[in-house]
């Protein structure tokens, strides 16, 4: 039977120790006295806001607040006493708790526990906070901004602008501009004269403040503070050992690294923790366990056993020239050809989604073909940003016949403690969630950016461009705190221009209060769904990107007016030509799209993006009515309309059927739609396994369906460039996993 160490043999019985079956926890005596110091502090508060409540509820015609001069001159004094000024918000609390408490002569219960508290430990304890209590800070809290929504919008406008495009001085510069506008118009307000006064002031700081750099042992794993006294050698005595780790320590090596402010303990700490399940506990990067480890190693294989030979690398190589990747996947321009050689995470990525499954094909064996596409098909599944149980349990089959199969192609020496783990990451997603939430892409990403920077690194970069970047990601939590504080939508637009990628929380609840998440997703999976083009988008795509407007070309012209003839079910709208015969035309000024952005997935017109982005699919019912088709298509371009229908216009056209409520009766003029020309799709399924289409490198003749609403589009795809034997050429179309952050 295991016993507790001497160190934590107190019994707490605080709030926080008591979350638990046995309703305390064992810490250390100087631990728990300070919890119950804690507690009675919350008590003396409570107190002291009840007996205020209670004096005011007794106050009648006497003011509110009355003062004797040496009262008045005492509070003066504590409230600039060293340990105010050294202190924090949440410090300077429980300060002037306590000296309130110490002063106030007729509580006696107060003055006992102050006592009692000042007899125990000095004043700098008094004042201590755990870790809890900084956590439940509002990160942006702006207890120095004024009320006035206009000078809010000012101070955040101008902290925001000096830390995208102003140096230090610079700002100066800019906020006595600001100050001297505000004087001229008569404003009872001034900004900070500093850069680190203003970000006090909106909560900017506070991003960063927790911002420090340590030094790391390689052999133990030891923390120390770099503002600390750093050792030259490691102190640390492993369990059992008789002397110290005395491993070199060097701050300027790889081991300096910047983390948040966090708490270091002891494994050994860890262990006595007993709802804490170290094993589940552990994170499975997807990143590493899928894209680093196993498609290296078959590759590896592959190449020892001759599967892949280096004229094999040479013909796929060609092919891999003529495909067409989205913007969000890395070309494999020459490696390759080079045999994978320096491959990095994301290229192994494209690798394994992209190109894999269309140039193994005729290069592998098809037994070993078929278990790499297990493989392929559970990566598909499980790097989705959003993802069902059901996909999870599906990817984890396809994993789990992978790694079977794996030992009956090859021998038990393939199998690595990767690929075992493979099959425990339907754990990691059920407990922790989809992998976009802590997979080390972007990690990687920026440890690439410190490597390509060495050249011209500094004492204190690291810890410069952290900031930077913590700063850069939290701009948007910025601009979000101010609009829901002030809900000035005017400012919105402005702001969103210095931020990176905004995704507002506010303004598209006030502007599109109809949108449903499940009646979106719907659109695009379930073509008998009607939509007309005008229904609500999701937040991501605002705000547009809006071009300057333009006259639609004739020929398109024809299929737009088309289209809302169907999709109103109304023949009497006429060409814009005709405007003086009838009231109900449809006009040809259109407004150019660079971009959209439907739930993180990014669209793009031919001409903006050279092919990348621009190609989809989208769902239609068949010819007969009995089948639904996938088509794929290159956008040429994305535009929104302006279009009133006439309001005899009530019976829907059974091409586009659907089931509508009726209190859906307002009617949205803006139209977002993307003209497409849809490539002339081919009846061949032999490559149905691999989840590789086929279709003609040519387009079909354009009609009203080339009007896409963009509510519609399903997915991105890739595309390679096949010659048959027989010499014909045909389109191999990859449909890659469907972006959805919600």
């Amino acid at each position: 039977m295991s016993t507790i160490p001497e160190l934590y043999n107190e019994k707490c019985h605080c709030a926080g120790c008591s979350q638990n079956d046995l309703g305390y926890s064992f810490v250390a005596r100087r631990t728990a006295q300070r919890h119950n110091k804690r507690a009675r502090l919350n008590a003396i508060r409570c107190e002291r806001d009840m007996s205020t409540q209670r004096n005011m509820m007794e106050v009648d015609d006497e003011p509110i607040l009355t003062h004797q001069p040496g009262a008045l001159e005492e509070s003066y004094t504590q409230t600039n006493s060293p340990v105010w000024e050294g202190a924090s918000m949440s410090d300077t609390e429980d300060v002037s708790v306590t000296n309130d408490a110490i002063s106030n002569g007729d509580n006696d219960d107060s003055g006992s526990n102050s006592n009692e508290i000042s007899e125990d430990e000095s004043e700098d304890d008094v004042i201590e906070l755990d870790n809890n209590e900084l956590n439940s800070e509002d990160p942006f809290a702006t207890p120095d901004m004024p009320q006035n929504p206009v000078h809010r919008f000012i101070a955040t406008f101008v902290v925001m602008f000096a830390s995208r495009y102003v140096v230090d001085k610079g700002a100066v510069v800019l906020i006595e501009f600001i100050n001297k506008l505000l004087t001229i118009y008569e404003q009872d307000f001034q900004l900070p004269l500093s850069l680190p006064g203003l970000q006090r002031m909106t909560g900017f700081s506070a991003m960063t403040k927790g911002i420090k750099k340590f030094v790391v042992c390689q052999d133990c794993h030891k923390v120390y503070e770099e503002s600390a006294s750093v050792p030259s050698h490691c102190d640390f005595v492993k369990l059992g050992a008789r002397s110290s780790c005395n491993c070199q320590l060097t701050k300027t090596s790889a081991s300096g690294a910047l983390v948040a402010k966090r708490s270091y303990l002891y494994q050994s700490v860890l262990h006595r923790l007993g709802y804490l399940d170290l094993v589940r506990g552990t994170i499975i990067d997807p990143m590493h366990n899928l894209f680093l480890g196993t498609p290296k190693r078959l590759m590896d294989r592959w190449i020892k056993d001759e599967d892949i030979q280096d004229g094999d690398f040479a013909a796929m190589q060609k092919t891999a020239e003529t495909m067409i990747v989205p913007g969000g996947y890395t070309s494999l321009n020459s490696k390759i050809g080079k045999q994978f050689s320096y491959m990095k995470a994301d290229e192994w990525k494209s690798w394994v989604l992209v190109y894999s499954p269309v140039l193994l094909k005729d290069v592998l064996a098809k037994d070993r073909f078929e278990n790499w596409i297990n493989f392929v098909d559970a990566c598909r599944l499980l790097i989705k940003p959003t993802i069902t149980f059901d996909e999870v349990n599906t990817a984890h089959q396809f994993l789990q016949t992978f790694c079977t199969r794996c030992d009956e192609l090859y021998n038990a020496k393939i199998l690595t403690c990767n690929m075992h783990l493979h099959l425990h990451l339907r754990d990691t997603i059920r407990d922790f969630g989809p992998v976009y939430g802590y997979w080390l892409f972007g990690f990687e990403r920026f440890n690439g950016l410190l490597k390509n920077l060495k050249t011209n690194r500094k004492i204190g970069f690291e810890e410069t461009f952290m900031k930077k970047f913590i700063e850069d990601v939290h701009k948007d939590d910025l601009v979000n705190s101010f609009l829901q504080s002030t809900r000035q939508t005017s400012a919105f637009p402005l702001l969103t221009k210095l931020t990176s990628s905004f995704t507002p929380a506010t303004i598209p609840s006030i502007r599109q209060r109809t949108f449903r998440i499940q009646s979106f997703v719907e659109a695009s999976e379930d073509p008998n769904v009607l939509v007309k083009g005008n229904e609500p988008l999701p937040p991501s795509a605002f705000p547009l990107s809006l071009k300057s407007a333009t006259t639609m070309s004739d020929i398109h012209y024809v299929h737009l007016l088309q289209y809302y003839k169907v999709a109103y079910n109304n023949e009497q709208l006429v060409h814009f030509q005709q405007a003086s015969e009838s009231p109900y035309f449809v006009d040809n000024t259109i407004t150019l799209l660079k971009y959209i952005n439907i739930l993180g997935q990014v669209y793009k017109g031919k001409g903006e993006s050279g092919s990348r982005g621009s190609l989809v699919q989208a769902k239609f019912i068949g010819s007969t009515g009995e089948h639904i088709i996938a088509y794929t298509g290159q956008i040429q371009y994305i535009f929104t309309h302006s279009f009133t229908p006439p309001p005899t216009s009530s019976s829907l056209t059974p091409l586009l059927r659907t089931h509508r409520r009726p209190t859906q009766l307002l009617h949205n003029s803006q139209h977002t739609f993307a003209f497409i020309k849809w490539y002339t799709p081919k009846n061949d399924k032999s490559r149905e396994y691999e989840h590789v289409e086929t279709c003609f490198p040519t387009f079909s003749p354009d009609d009203f369906q080339c009007v896409l609403p963009v509510h519609r589009i399903m997915l991105e795809v890739a595309t390679a460039e096949h010659t048959t034997r027989r010499k014909v050429k045909k389109m191999l179309v990859i449909p890659l996993p469907k972006k959805q952050y919600i």
